[in-house]
């Protein structure tokens, strides 16, 4: 399965309204922010009298919120943006995530991107015809950054409110125009079964003693360990891999290098031809002998072979031709037909599984060995970072989680998986 990308260049991300001060030092820059927009709301007259008890605490809610958030994106990349819905039409929850994001945070994020406050710089969206449009962007202006300069505010400052979390079961319809929209987790199970392992492992991630070096004097937030399971085209049984966590985005490289967890340095095991290896799990079949990806006749060019079996696998359409970029791994002579042809007679136990669109299930059944072996990990005392279809683990570690791993896979599939090291 392909490798995440590494996340050198910081993208701009969406706002998260669950950041909170953890210091004294970031709970006065908060103070500081939320006096100055009282202040500033006296000043302009816009209230005749003083706010109900429960409004005034959405309103410090909103400003703690927005403070935070931006403050952590400006240690992500001091040039970084937070996307932020100012629509009226967003309610809290499915606009900006959190109950008492109100349409009041619209004239909030106004007043601190006013020439007097000057707390944040404000790009509003705006629509394009046919193309959706680009949504409003906030970031830090001078004046935030410099009193988070004067009191030396660093990731460990600002944390997360895990009741603002949000749901860690995540459901997406299919794509139209390379979209998927979020759609609501149905009732009762499995939902409340996978929310219920969701939660016991963010639990003890947010427990695990981790730590990163920095690299190229860049510092990641090792607070940023809160996972959600995704599931695809409308389905619970599509998908389901994890996502979320520094690690996640960083390149395998830096990961070994740079990370230790519970005092150690970590060690990445990852399973090895996994697509196929579910596959003839799904057919009731024994894989053959020795390295899948080497088919008779073939084996000089094992990386094109490895493309373009998986593609045949996750396909929903008969392909005609070489998938895009597997070309190269073969010489001209050979035919994407006689590839196929051969590939067929090697793996002919699965050869009814090619073309049928099973890429969503094996992302599923992967996904499952994964959590399965971590909640035995857990209950063993052994802290892990998931990615994918690895398992980040302690250096000591990797004979009890490679064995574990292994289990897990035979169990769920009823074929033997493969480890790599």
């Amino acid at each position: 399965m392909p490798d995440v990308a590494d996340d050198s260049a910081p993208k701009d991300s969406r706002f998260n309204p669950s950041r909170i001060p953890l210091s004294d030092a970031a709970q006065a820059i908060v103070a500081d922010v939320r006096g100055q927009l009282l202040n500033y709301e006296r000043y302009l007259h816009t209230r005749r009298r003083a706010r109900r008890a429960a409004d005034q605490e959405r309103f410090d809610l909103m400003v703690r919120a927005i403070v935070c958030d931006l403050m952590h994106a400006t240690l992500v990349d001091p040039q970084g943006w937070r996307h932020v819905s100012l629509s009226k039409r967003h309610s809290a929850t499915d606009g900006v995530g959190a109950w008492f994001m109100t349409a009041d945070r619209i004239k909030i994020i106004q007043w601190m991107a006013s020439p007097e406050m000057r707390w944040l710089e404000l790009e509003k969206g705006r629509h394009v015809p046919y193309f959706g449009g680009e949504q409003t962007r906030i970031r830090a202006d001078w004046r935030l950054k410099v009193r988070m300069d004067e009191q030396g505010i660093g990731f460990e400052d600002i944390g997360h409110d895990p009741t603002l979390m949000g749901d860690p079961i995540v459901l997406k319809s299919e794509k139209v125009r390379k979209r998927a929209k979020s759609l609501p987790v149905p009732l009762g199970e499995p939902a409340e079964s996978y929310r219920a392992e969701m939660l016991r492992i963010n639990e003890a991630l947010t427990q695990a003693d981790i730590f990163c070096f920095p690299d190229s004097g860049r510092e990641r937030d090792v607070g940023n360990r809160w996972m959600r399971r995704v599931f695809n085209n409308g389905r619970l049984d599509h998908g389901g891999r994890l996502y979320g966590g520094f690690w996640q985005g960083m390149s395998a490289e830096l990961r070994v290098e740079n990370i230790e967890l519970s005092g150690e340095q970590v060690v990445s095991l990852d399973f090895g031809q996994c697509g196929v290896r579910i596959a003839y799990g799904i057919a009731g079949a024994q894989p053959p002998e020795g390295d899948l990806y080497c088919v008779p006749g073939l084996e000089r060019f094992r990386d094109g072979v490895k493309m373009v079996l998986n593609s045949m696998l996750s396909s929903s359409e008969k392909l005609t031709r070489k998938p895009g970029g597997s070309a190269k791994h073969f010489t001209r002579h050979w035919s994407f037909r006689d590839i196929e042809e051969r590939i067929f007679k090697h793996h002919h136990p699965i050869r009814d599984l090619c073309y049928t669109g099973l890429a969503w299930t094996l992302q599923y059944i992967e996904s499952r060995i994964v959590i399965q072996a971590m909640l035995e990990l857990l209950d063993k005392g052994i802290s892990i970072l998931p990615i994918h279809d690895c398992l980040l683990a302690p250096a000591s570690t990797v004979t009890t989680v490679r064995e574990t791993l292994m289990k897990s896979f035979k169990d769920i599939t009823g074929v033997e998986g493969q480890i790599t090291i």
